[in-house]
């Protein structure tokens, strides 16, 4: 099941997510920018923002060990869609490091690869953006 983070998730979020500070963490709660999915247990999150205050931005895609390559990652990242385009937003963007497995993930998501940087201390981060298009229901 995916669910929008309460603040009953605080606790595990700030031990697990430590990129971000508690504050923020309880702020993005609020304002309902934090996914989980779960199936008895805390599976992952999904942490986004909005770069230029305009097009949703995912921060943080994270799956605990033992559920990983098992497409809760792509769940998240369909829902997010799903959501995204309701609220009427064209775009997703992203990045992710280098050397993190998940950028495979993205590509077979539909993200192209746009750029990237090199933050200080950190290896290359690939900035990715995929179009959404919203698919019109027939019945």
């Amino acid at each position: 099941m995916i669910r929008f983070a309460t603040l009953m998730d605080l606790d595990f979020l700030a031990m697990h997510d430590t990129h971000i500070s508690q504050e923020r963490l309880h702020l993005a709660i609020e304002e309902n920018r934090i996914l989980i999915i779960e199936e008895n247990e805390l599976i992952g999150w999904l942490r986004f923002s909005f770069f230029w205050e305009s097009i949703p931005f995912v921060d943080m895609l994270f799956i605990l060990e033992p559920f990983r390559r098992k497409q809760y990652g792509t769940e998240l990242m369909h829902f997010l869609e799903r959501e995204m385009i309701i609220q009427g937003f064209k775009e997703l963007m992203l990045s992710t490091s280098s050397e993190e497995y998940s950028q495979h993930l993205y590509l077979k998501l539909g993200f192209k690869t746009v750029g990237g940087f090199f933050p200080t201390n950190e290896p290359y981060e690939i900035m990715m953006i995929k179009k959404m298009i919203r698919k019109i229901e027939r019945g």
